[in-house]
């Protein structure tokens, strides 16, 4: 990979997937009617395969001639070349014009963080960085959130000085006018019993 130019690995790249595109899906044989075969890859080896004989209608099988061109196999899809790294110290001897790293699994968050920090001093392409390794933005005090509110809104004695010095005399012409309380209704005065008055008629003649 060293004799070949920048222009040339693009050239086997876009060979490569061309290629890719272009190459079946490999199933063993018989994987269409049983599904407890599974999606791998074994050869034909009876004598009478119809599939290792490669007869019409039957599925492909793997041959060298599907592979992709010698320059570019094993590259990243950038056409350069990744390298595993553990720790800040395998990042020394990386080269960022043909290579890329990828940080190991097994490093803790606090390693990920420094080569991170560290690669991207060096101009180094890592490939996968995770969310958790990004820094989030520093949230800004509160103190200051509340300082810009205030200044922003009025003050109430503020808002009130225009109202009382400008509208005092409108206040009184808007001030609805009050409505006549409703006066209680008299209730009607009960008529005595025609049976009643004739015996209070009767008690004064007896009197008399």
């Amino acid at each position: 990979m060293a004799n070949k130019s920048q222009k040339d690995i693009e050239r086997s790249l876009k060979v490569r997937a061309k290629v890719a595109s272009e190459r079946p899906d490999f199933q063993r044989s018989e994987a269409n009617r049983f599904p407890r075969l599974g999606d791998k890859w074994r050869s034909s080896k009876g004598i009478r395969s119809k599939m290792r004989l490669k007869k019409r209608s039957r599925s492909a099988i793997v041959e060298t001639g599907y592979r992709g061109p010698v320059a570019t196999r094993g590259l990243h899809p950038t056409g350069k070349n990744e390298v595993l790294v553990h720790n800040v110290s395998e990042l020394e001897g990386i080269n960022p014009e043909t290579q890329v790293v990828r940080i190991s699994s097994s490093s803790g968050k606090r390693k990920r963080l420094e080569i991170k920090k560290r690669a991207e001093e060096l101009k180094i392409v890592v490939l996968n960085i995770r969310p958790s390794d990004v820094p989030k933005p520093e949230e800004a005090p509160e103190e200051a959130v509340v300082g810009e509110t205030e200044e922003s809104e009025p003050s109430e004695s503020e808002s009130d000085e225009p109202q009382e010095e400008g509208g005092a005399g409108e206040e009184a012409e808007e001030e609805p006018e009050e409505e006549p309380e409703e006066e209680p209704e008299e209730e009607p005065e009960e008529e005595p019993n025609d049976e009643e008055s004739e015996g209070a008629n009767d008690e004064e003649a007896d009197r008399k």
